[in-house]
């Protein structure tokens, strides 16, 4: 069995590459939806961040959670 430290260091770790990955490439999306939306690119590149490690942080949760 996994510690629970162990579980939650690898979540933060995850975490650490999803908000990464976001971040490297926000900047293009970003700049695109911004154009579109007539808003403030930091505005954009905050949410397309936040969104994208919010959803694959909850599914790797989800999918710890099933395992038997």
């Amino acid at each position: 069995m996994v510690s629970r430290t162990g579980i939650l260091a690898i979540f933060g770790a995850i975490g650490f590459a999803i908000g990464f990955l976001a971040f490297l490439a926000s900047p293009t999306v970003a700049n695109a939806l911004a154009s579109i939306l007539h808003v403030d690119a930091s505005i954009v590149f905050a949410l397309v961040s936040g969104v994208a490690g919010a959803a694959i942080s909850t599914s790797v949760i989800t999918l710890w959670a099933r395992r038997p």
